[in-house]
């Protein structure tokens, strides 16, 4: 028998082991109640945590990819490094027992070897006789730019590869040459835009950005308000090479060049052939000697930025490049025949590809509503008229005059009548001055004018305004005269016999032919009593006309 204590204390244990178990169930039913109450409140820190972790994992993921894609970048470098080293030099070992010219095909051109030590004295060779080809027939000039705001005038020398700098002003050319090694093959200049002194010159290696400062020990007033004068005295000049794509290894720059280093710079993409600044300065265009591409470049960045379209245009070189006065056209011309207008807001284009042959220079009016320009072996002026404001491309091609050649009297007082001279020709370039007035002519030395006097230059009057109306487009230029250059008619007289007369006559036709010819024509951006014409000319020579205006004998 169990004594009654112990069934008592038994009794109460499981009372209270119950109650434990009742309210350990009442505590289970609760935490299950609550987990089904509240399932809102715990699904957002779940969804928090499962973001945090889907955002680490992608950090993870780029970052692993970026390290991967540097490796490979990495990789790639030292691997072209490396086997441009075995190339070079297992090419030197071949050299010695191979012929030059089998090795060059199977090995290209490497740097570093004697044969393409050589290669670059024969290119070296073929520039420099190239160059002094171009200097007999075209002289020792290759291109001047007028200062935006100053009578300063930059001319650049053909044979030495060095900018000259004259003050009209002053009467005085400046002391400082502009020179630096990377400056080859000067093509353009052009200086910029409410920028002070700085040039941009055009070349094989890219645009050479010059920034002059003058001295501090001017002889400038204290209290003038003009900024001081370069040829005052010394000034300082540094210059900046931009080059767009940046020089790869065959055609790579070294870091510093002395101005007497013969290393010969190839033409690559980076070769400019013509560049001209917008009317503010901000940013230049270039053309390139290689392809049709532009490039726009943020001056003061230094950063490039490549416009590129397809068609025969891309493929061939630009030998002209244009902004109109407003900054909202920009015209391009190619060797392939073509003219491509550009529109500037949103750098779309047209072509216009049934010349077929290469354009002269193309000058814009002051209203950038039109342009002139002439092609290669013609006589014919051509107009590119804009009918709508930008950015439209609505525009279309005329003929506005062709330039018969002809024979004149000279008026140098030859009162015989039997000597006449031979005018005209196919037009080499136009040149229209900066309010739109004058527009002057130069012609070609081809064998069709074998007998013309190309020393003299035409001018005509420009009325810009009759391109927009119907049927008036041929009264646009009406000729005004010639324009003589230096020592004309004293270098060389040549008797002709006249073909159209009887062979018993003795009367003949004597032709004048002035030399030296003309290279470059250009007007002073600023003249205000009308315009003013800078010419070079084949012997060296840099001549300026005045010409003054009659404002009231126009008619519009």
């Amino acid at each position: 028998m169990v004594p009654e204590t112990l069934q008592l204390r038994d009794a109460a244990k499981t009372s209270r082991s119950g109650d434990a178990l009742a309210s350990g169930g009442a505590s289970i039913l609760r935490k299950q109640t609550e987990a089904t109450r509240e399932p809102s409140q715990q699904q957002p820190e779940a969804n928090e945590s499962s973001d945090i972790v889907k955002g680490s994992e992608l950090e993870s993921a780029v970052a692993t990819a970026i390290s991967h894609v540097l490796w490979l970048w990495n990789a790639k470098n030292h691997a072209s490094q490396f086997l441009y080293h075995k190339r070079t030099q297992v090419f030197l070992t071949t050299e010695s027992w191979l012929p030059t010219s089998i090795a060059q095909r199977v090995f290209g051109h490497v740097s570093g070897t004697a044969s393409a030590a050589k290669t670059d004295a024969k290119e070296v060779e073929h520039a420099e006789d190239q160059r002094s080809m171009l200097t007999m027939t075209e002289g020792p000039i290759s291109c001047i730019a007028w200062h935006p705001h100053r009578s300063l005038v930059a001319i650049a020398h053909r044979a030495t590869d060095t900018v000259f700098l004259y003050d009209l002003a002053h009467d005085s050319w400046c002391s400082n040459v502009l020179q630096n090694a990377y400056m080859q093959g000067i093509t353009s200049l052009a200086w910029q835009p409410n920028c002070g002194y700085t040039l941009a010159v055009g070349c094989t290696a890219g645009v050479c950005l010059w920034s002059m400062l003058p001295g501090l020990h001017s002889q400038q007033p204290a209290d003038s308000l003009e900024a001081p004068s370069l040829s005052a005295a010394q000034f300082s000049a540094w210059m900046t090479l931009m080059s767009f794509p940046p020089p790869g290894n065959s055609h790579k720059y070294p870091a510093n060049l002395p101005h007497n280093d013969k290393l010969t710079l190839h033409r690559s993409d980076a070769s400019v052939s013509a560049l001209a600044f917008s009317s503010s300065g901000q940013w230049l265009v270039t053309g390139h000697q290689t392809h049709g591409h532009l490039t726009v470049w943020d001056v003061a960045l230094g950063s490039a930025t490549p416009i590129r379209r397809s068609g025969s245009s891309s493929r061939s070189a630009t030998l002209q490049v244009g902004i109109s006065p407003n900054g909202r056209y920009v015209v391009s011309t190619h060797a392939s025949g073509q003219l491509r207008l550009w529109e500037t807001e949103h750098w779309t284009s047209r072509v216009w590809s049934d010349l077929r042959v290469n354009m002269s220079q193309v000058v814009w009016s002051p209203d950038s509503r039109s342009l002139f320009f002439a092609v290669a072996g013609s006589a014919d002026i051509f107009a590119l008229a804009l009918y709508r404001p930008p950015p439209s491309l609505e525009a279309e091609i005329t003929l506005v005059t062709s330039f018969e050649s002809h024979d004149a009297a000279p008026s140098d007082g030859d009162s015989s009548g039997t000597e006449r001279i031979r005018v005209g020709g196919a037009i080499k370039s136009l040149a229209l001055d900066p309010k739109g007035q004058r527009l002057v002519v130069s012609f070609e030395d081809d064998s069709a004018s074998a007998m013309a006097d190309i020393s003299l230059l035409a001018v005509y009057l420009v009325s810009a305004d009759a391109l927009f109306r119907a049927g008036a487009s041929s009264s646009a230029l009406m000729p005004l005269g010639y324009i003589r250059g230096p020592g004309w008619g004293e270098q060389l007289r040549l008797d002709v016999a006249d073909s159209a007369l009887p062979e018993s006559s003795t009367k003949k036709k004597r032709a004048r032919l002035g030399l030296p010819i003309p290279s470059w024509l250009g007007f002073a951006p600023n003249f205000e009593p009308g315009a003013l014409l800078s010419v070079a000319w084949a012997n060296g020579k840099v001549s300026f006309v005045p010409m003054l205006f009659n404002a009231s004998a126009f008619t519009k």
